[in-house]
Order: structure tokens, then C-alpha cells, then sequence
């Protein structure tokens, strides 16, 4: 935020957790907030337009890097990150205010990093990194 004397300004509240908390750049949502997906961190992030920063619940399992990729904002107004290190794909509903883990599990790790990309079919795809297989998520489903 820049402040009436026209200089950046530090968010409270303070972020608790390692370095590298947040890493996948934020999606701004048909709501007005920003969302962003953990690196390290252990919960979604979520700004809203007055500048107050919320960290969203539930706490996302794991201890390594969970999404790194950046996230696609899908026609029915999820948005869809996919795992790194974390085992499920992260959907944040800014709509309703929630966080899910999709399911299935998707075991390995460093799978993806490349950010995703909406297709005019409406479903959302992220190439891999180390993972075998494109991430396909069909946001209508």
C-alpha cells in the first residue's frame, strides 16, 4: 500500500514461520481480494481491498515447499493452485471463503512450478517439473 506521504507500507499482521513464506504470485479474485498459496507458510493468504491481511484456515499439511506455481482464477471464481512439494491441488473459493485440498494425493516431489493457464474449454492446466503427467483440473466439475 502506498500511504498519504506517498511511501510503501508494512502490513500488519506480522507472518509467523521460516523464510520463503509465500512464493507463487498472487490471483486477484471478482471480490476485490488477492490470494496467495504457501511456500513455506503454513495457510493461504488472503488481502483484502482496505489492505487487511488475513491467513485463511485450514493450515496446509506438510513441511516442504507446498505451491510455487502460480495460480489460475477459473470461470466458476476458484482459483487453482498446483502442489510443488504439497500433496493436493489448493482451490481457495473467494466467493464463499474457503480453502480445499482436491483430491487425489499426488505423490513425488518438486511436481510442478510452471504457473497455470485457463484453456477456453474452461479447465485449468499446469505443466510439470519433476511430476510425469500434465495437472488437468476441469474447474466445472
Amino acid at each position: 500500500c502506498i500511504n498519504a506521504e506517498g511511501n510503501a507500507e508494512l502490513l500488519e499482521p506480522e507472518i509467523p514461520g521460516f523464510d520463503a513464506k509465500y512464493s507463487a504470485g498472487g490471483v486477484l479474485a471478482p471480490n476485490g481480494c488477492v490470494y496467495f498459496a504457501p511456500y513455506y507458510a503454513r495457510n493461504a493468504l488472503c488481502i483484502n481491498a482496505e489492505g487487511n491481511v488475513e491467513q485463511l484456515e485450514p493450515v496446509i499439511p506438510g513441511v516442504r515447499t507446498r505451491y510455487s506455481a502460480g495460480g489460475v482464477l477459473a470461470p466458476n471464481g476458484c482459483i487453482y493452485f498446483a502442489p510443488e512439494d504439497g500433496g493436493r491441488v489448493l482451490r481457495i473459493n473467494a466467493e464463499e471463503g474457503n480453502v480445499v485440498l482436491l483430491e487425489p494425493d499426488i505423490p513425488g516431489t518438486t511436481k510442478y512450478s510452471a504457473g497455470g493457464v485457463l484453456a477456453t474449454s474452461g479447465w485449468v492446466y499446469f505443466a510439470p517439473q519433476d511430476a510425469a503427467r500434465v495437472l488437468c483440473i476441469n474447474a466445472e466439475g
